[in-house]
């Protein structure tokens, strides 16, 4: 069996976001809870404080995240981006990452130009899926496949996508269609999510581990590595993280509890699952199971 790496952010990749705890699109399994949890960089005076301040404390890794507009991208100014490439031009030994949204190509062209190293993107299963669990109407899964394509003219590793698994917005078959287009882009690695059900009271501890298993399985025949990223319901890692470590179901694992890592003997990562081998170097490695 081939031991997953495991990836445990902590406070060497730091999640901020450039809204503050405001989003547009107040989707219904978040309504802008998760936003609550990153640093508030609305000011783009303050990032430049909040990344000098995280660095000198040991971070390495810096998501730009926030509230997405009615649109479906983050809501980031150019002066914040004109912060992040005079801070990557102080540090070479930082990588940034961001939750784009489908934005404009003139965005993108920003961002690329900013040395943002790569794009966390999620591409939806379903139209279904963007009309009722994203608000996002007037958008479709082929307009999200469309920027993935967009993306790799910059570089083939600017942009990872995520996809999120076991939706009641979507069906397997749904999920694995979009797979496989995005399978044939040849991208080096996509995150799995398995969706967190939002407060209309469908229960998110019982699940379909068969689909999901089924699923996880279909991807590796695409991409060179498969991962299961942050967002996933406690019951499921409760459940289900041994098995997807004990049948082999994915490379890279975040976020596992400490019993999975100590009973695996699995390497352990300080940084966000999306990160290029090349980039291990920058943060701390554990390779004893260590917690």
């Amino acid at each position: 069996m081939k031991k997953p790496i495991a990836f445990v952010p902590g406070r060497y990749y730091v999640s901020l976001s450039t809204s503050g705890t405001y989003c547009e699109l107040n989707c219904p399994y978040c309504k802008g809870k998760y936003l609550s949890g990153m640093d508030d960089v609305t000011d783009p005076r303050m990032l430049r404080k909040v990344l000098e301040l995280h660095y000198a404390r040991g971070a390495r890794g810096f998501l730009l995240s926030g509230g997405f507009n009615k649109e479906g991208y983050i809501m980031i100014s150019e002066e914040h981006l004109n912060t992040v490439k005079e801070f990557k031009r102080l540090h070479d030994d930082v990588v940034i990452s961001i939750h784009s949204g489908l934005m404009p190509k003139e965005l993108l062209n920003k961002v690329w130009s900013a040395g943002v190293d790569f794009i966390d993107f999620e591409v939806p299963p379903s139209n279904k899926y963007l009309k009722y669990l994203k608000n996002l109407r007037r958008h479709s899964v082929s307009d999200y496949l469309e920027f993935v394509e967009e993306a790799i003219k910059y570089s083939r590793d600017f942009i990872v996508p995520h996809i999120v698994l076991h939706s009641v917005g979507s069906t397997i078959n749904d999920e694995l269609r979009v797979i496989r287009e995005l399978g044939d882009l040849k991208l080096r690695l996509i995150v799995m999510l398995i969706e967190i059900r939002g407060p209309q009271g469908v229960d998110s501890s019982v699940f379909d581990v068969d689909r999901i298993r089924e699923v996880l399985r279909y991807s590796k025949k695409f991409f060179t590595e498969v991962a299961l990223g942050c967002m996933r319901p406690v019951a499921f890692k409760l459940k289900y993280d041994e098995t997807v470590v004990r049948e082999g179901l994915v490379d890279r694992l975040v976020n596992p509890r400490k019993n999975i890592i100590l009973k695996y003997n699995l390497p352990v990562v300080r940084a966000c699952c999306s990160i290029k081998k090349e980039y291990f170097r920058l943060f701390p490695v554990e390779t004893k199971g260590q917690s």
